[in-house]
């Protein structure tokens, strides 16, 4: 067999290759969305935690309080869900100390304004959006690395997961109704910084009020 046929069926095989043969690619961790989050069980327990607004702080543009609940911290940092969450990611993650907070969005709320979240560990952490209602028209948005602008409306049940210092973002104002969440935090290292001891001290006039 000479080289020119060689050469020739070097050339189909590269092409059957590469028509057939996936080529991956790294994923895109700096923004995930995650539908029907929770199973069923799970989310009608999430459902009953106490919506009364006396029992949070005002915060101008929002109602917010830490949760005490343990039962909250077993089901957002159960294995189960923790690989459910590796699966959409390039790195490991681990369960974080930091409180989890139940959050309100009134429909007077301005919403959120453009921003990157502030690293609090030694390697970015990334924060979580588990949506427990939504009556409002309140969209999130972010910018890709070519400036380009998208956004979704996130749904009950559904979790959005965002890398700190990863893409800007910021939430529209809901307008009308209210977005009921629970803001949290999955780690990559135990190491924190001084960013997260000053994020902490937010959460001493919880405890003082």
């Amino acid at each position: 067999m000479n080289s020119k046929k060689l050469l020739t069926i070097f050339l189909v095989l590269l092409l059957i290759f590469l028509i057939f043969v996936p080529t991956s690619s790294p994923r895109n961790d700096n923004i995930v969305y995650i539908k029907d989050f929770l199973n069923r069980e799970d989310f009608q327990t999430i459902s009953t935690l106490n919506d009364e607004k006396d029992s949070f702080i005002y915060e101008n543009f929002r109602y917010a309080k830490p949760l005490q609940e343990q039962f909250v911290y077993d089901i957002f940092y159960d294995n189960h869900y923790l690989n459910k969450i590796r699966g959409y990611l390039n790195n490991d993650i681990l369960k974080s100390d930091f409180p989890i907070e139940h959050r309100f969005y009134h429909k007077e709320s301005p919403g959120m304004k453009w921003h990157k979240d502030t690293l609090l560990y030694e390697e970015p952490q990334y924060e979580a959006i588990y949506t427990i209602d939504n009556q409002s028209s309140s969209m999130t948005q972010w910018k890709d690395e070519k400036g380009k602008i998208d956004e979704i409306w996130t749904e009950p049940n559904s979790l959005l997961v965002v890398k700190a210092q990863g893409y800007e973002h910021h939430v529209t104002p809901p307008l009308s109704g209210e977005r009921e969440i629970l803001k949290l935090i999955y780690t990559q290292t135990n190491n924190v910084n001084a960013n997260y001891h000053k994020e902490m001290k937010r959460f001493n006039k919880f405890k003082n009020d």
